[in-house]
C-alpha cells in the first residue's frame, strides 16, 4: 500500500507541480509558450494558458499537439518519464500478476 501511495503522490506532483516549459499554443510562435509552468497538465502564470493546455486533451484534434510537448525538451522528457514509471510502479503493486 506504502508503493501505491507514493506512485500516486509522484503521479499528480508530475501532473500539476514538476517544473518544466508551459508549452500552449501562441499565435505567431510554433514553439508554443516558453514560460516556466508548474506540471504537465498545468500552464504558466497566464489563466489563459492554464486552461489550454487542458482543453488540447479533451479536443481531438488537439492530442497530438499535447504528446508531442510530453517529449520537447529535457525537463518534459525527465517529468513525463518520472509519471510513467510512477504509473507503472503503481499498477505493478496494486496488481501483483502484472510483474512479468
Amino acid at each position: 500500500m506504502v508503493i501505491v501511495t507514493l506512485s500516486a503522490l509522484v503521479l499528480l506532483w508530475s501532473f500539476f507541480q514538476a517544473p518544466v516549459t508551459c508549452g500552449a499554443p501562441v499565435r505567431g510562435r510554433t514553439d508554443g509558450c516558453r514560460n516556466n509552468a508548474t506540471g504537465i497538465l498545468m500552464g504558466c502564470h497566464i489563466h489563459q494558458h492554464r486552461w489550454q493546455k487542458l482543453k488540447m486533451l479533451i479536443f481531438r484534434r488537439r492530442v497530438r499537439e499535447f504528446c508531442s510537448g510530453l517529449f520537447s525538451d529535457g525537463k518534459a522528457t525527465l517529468v513525463t518519464l518520472a509519471a510513467l514509471g510512477s504509473f507503472l510502479s503503481g499498477l505493478v503493486a496494486l496488481i501483483p500478476g502484472v510483474a512479468v
